[in-house]
């Protein structure tokens, strides 16, 4: 009996609703006739323009020198200049405002997306400047492939003179390719009709790889449209969410990488499909860098076709709940607004980045309700006052100026007299700590456990307050955490 092997297939990974309407949006952005075909056109017409400039007498010095010269790589850089101004910065701007409506987290706000702030402006001309740069050298680096001494040698100068030209605008792989497309039509030519005049020959060559380069060339347009286009599409998502924070209407946001989940997707990006991370954060994109700010947002590589889904942690500051009368006035936290409670850890986490490394030591409070709660101290301490803590979820950061320790004594009798709270937590540059009672405390003196961790054998490494909270642990007091610090998940 024989085996049939089945290629196995990658699970389709589940996404949320508002994760599926993002990519919906976007490929039916990218699917639309004004993302493909027209710049398309504006490409393939633009390096024809270019291919009939240069006149023969320019190409011939070309071969001859074995360079092309600064006058005409000037003129490819102020040619592709005068594209962008004139064309791509218009369809990147419609790019950017389609991308802003691309996020259903908008939809049901009162915001209007302002596509010519300081942000989309200096984006487009910061991008517009790169893609000149970037253009120019890659023609410039695919012609430098055709006038190598290799190329020379095997090449009459007519005959190479008239085989750069179709390959203006082809990347340097590309013209690679053309070349020896050429030489394996020149080939196959003179063995099967060996009677054939040599300009016969050339001329039908020349014809067929004209042909094959204008096909390259649209596979090349078509890749530059649906890249730059995705490109500038996420980029407006991401100024949109940023417009709208500014304004008020959102508050703290994650962004969650969303791919299609399909077997159509790249392993790259299989790798990153649902990782979350802070607004500010950079994804772990690996190869060639794209263009700046290549690791905030997709594409993650040519043609990508992935998008983010941006995530409301927590509300603005001034979305506070209108009965302000039910807290104490003597309260010393300040009420940033409320959240589901179904978000705590979340909420909890992004917060113990902002100030994970301060010098002066912070506190942030998710009551039971989704109240959220914050106060900052000095280096020494902070209070905490006017805040129902039953049911509370509790995290502050002990500031380096006192080492790298676990919950001290002061943690410990404040959780003494807080034993409803839900948890108790804590970070440093190195590691997060969290901590739960389990029985009641109100026999434990904190010199006791103390004590005995001092007792205990002191390792490298050896820190007496973790091991305090881990006599704590042993006898069953507490449910006790230590860990190393992830920073820069952003959840």
């Amino acid at each position: 009996m024989g085996f049939r092997m089945i290629a196995p297939r990658r699970i389709r990974k589940v996404k949320s609703q508002n994760s599926q309407e993002v990519l919906r949006r976007l490929e039916e952005y990218l699917e639309s006739t004004a993302v493909t075909g027209e710049p398309v056109e504006i490409l393939c017409g633009f390096w024809k323009d270019q291919q009939n400039a240069i006149t023969y007498q320019e190409l011939r010095h070309a071969v001859q020198e074995g360079e092309i010269n600064q006058e005409l790589l000037s003129l490819w850089q102020q040619d592709y200049s005068v594209l962008v101004a004139g064309r791509l910065s218009g369809l990147w701007t419609k790019a950017i405002a389609a991308g802003s409506e691309g996020q259903p987290i908008l939809d049901s706000l009162a915001f209007a997306f302002n596509t010519q702030t300081p942000g989309v402006l200096s984006w487009i001309s910061e991008h517009g400047a790169e893609f000149v740069t970037a253009s120019t050298r890659e023609q410039k680096d695919a012609i430098a492939a055709l006038l190598t001494k290799k190329m020379r040698d095997s090449h009459t100068v007519d005959e190479l003179s008239r085989l750069i030209r179709p390959c203006i605008g082809l990347t340097e792989g590309d013209a690679k390719a053309a070349a020896k497309f050429y030489d394996s039509i020149v080939a196959n030519l003179r063995k099967e009709h060996p009677r054939m005049k040599p300009e016969t020959i050339r001329r039908r060559a020349l014809d067929a790889t004209q042909k094959y380069a204008e096909r390259k060339h649209r596979a090349r347009a078509m890749t530059i449209a649906q890249t730059e286009s995705a490109f500038a599409y996420n980029r407006g998502a991401d100024e949109g969410i940023r417009q709208a924070q500014t304004a008020g209407y959102l508050g703290i946001i994650k962004k969650r990488w969303s791919t299609s989940g399909d077997d159509a997707v790249c392993a790259m990006c299989n790798a990153l499909d649902g990782v979350e991370i802070a607004m500010d954060a950079e994804f772990n994109i690996t190869g060639r860098i794209l263009f700046p700010g290549h690791h905030l947002m997709p594409p993650a590589h040519p043609r990508c076709a992935c998008a983010v889904e941006y995530i409301e942690i927590l509300p603005p500051a001034s979305t506070v709940m209108e009965n302000n009368d039910a807290e104490p006035q003597d309260s010393t936290m300040e009420k940033l607004g409320e959240i589901d409670p179904e978000k705590t850890k979340e909420a909890l986490e992004y917060y113990e980045e902002l100030f994970r490394d301060d010098a002066m030591e912070n506190v942030l409070v998710i009551d039971s309700q989704g109240g959220v709660f914050y106060a900052k101290g000095d280096a020494s301490g902070v209070d905490i006052r006017g805040i129902n803590l039953k049911g509370a979820f509790i995290t502050h950061n002990h500031p380096v100026s006192n080492g790298i320790v676990s919950f001290g004594e002061d943690d410990f009798y404040f959780l003494k007299e807080h034993q409803d709270t839900m948890e108790l937590r804590c970070v440093n540059s190195k590691y997060d700590y969290s901590v739960s009672v389990l029985k009641d405390m109100s026999g434990i003196m904190y010199n006791d456990i103390y004590v005995e961790a001092l007792q205990r054998f002191q390792e490298e490494g050896f820190e007496a307050q973790h091991i305090a909270m881990e006599v704590l642990r042993e006898r069953g007091f507490v449910r006790y955490v230590r860990k190393k610090a992830d920073k820069g998940t952003g959840g």
